[in-house]
């Protein structure tokens, strides 16, 4: 009988796991729409501030990397609400959790960086094979680092 309970509990665990990376893929769907917009409007519409425009030499629209910094920080935003609400349904500890995701997120950027430069630009891999291969690592990287760190219930008071 015990060993009934354990399985049912098992599976209820993985399907559980599935569902959040299931929710998971939704919301980096969202996060690149969300990423996209703003970048485009930041990029088309946005007229940089009288400082801004000193600090860039220039008095055009918004440079194409700082439009591009804008929308990824409002993905990154949009990404946290959602993983935290939706996703993993995680409670308290939105400081400590907003911490480790822009830890986490760091890293995933630097590992699909450096998985590029050395591939592409080192090895001369096609570069959109590399590509897609450093999102599969990187978003299962990300997944996991978020429902076992900075989302865990059981993660700590550590930072």
């Amino acid at each position: 009988m015990n060993h009934i309970i354990h399985e049912a509990l098992r599976e209820r665990v993985e399907l559980e796991t599935v569902n959040q990376f299931i929710r998971f893929c939704v919301v980096g769907v969202s996060n690149v729409a969300v990423s996209f917009v703003v970048f485009y409007v930041f990029y088309n519409y946005a007229e940089p501030s009288e400082k801004l425009s000193a600090l860039l030499n220039t008095h055009f629209k918004m440079d194409g990397a700082i439009a591009n910094i804008v929308g990824y920080l409002a993905g990154m935003i949009n990404s946290f609400i959602l993983n935290k609400i939706w996703t993993f349904k995680a409670k308290a500890g939105t400081f400590k959790q907003a911490y480790r995701f822009t830890i986490l997120n760091i890293i995933c950027l630097i590992l699909s960086t450096a998985i590029l430069y050395i591939f592409v630009d080192l090895l001369l891999f096609p570069y959109i094979l590399v590509w897609f291969a450093s999102i599969i690592i990187v978003m299962t990287l990300n997944f996991l680092g978020n429902k076992y760190w900075t989302f865990s219930e059981q993660s700590g008071n550590a930072p």
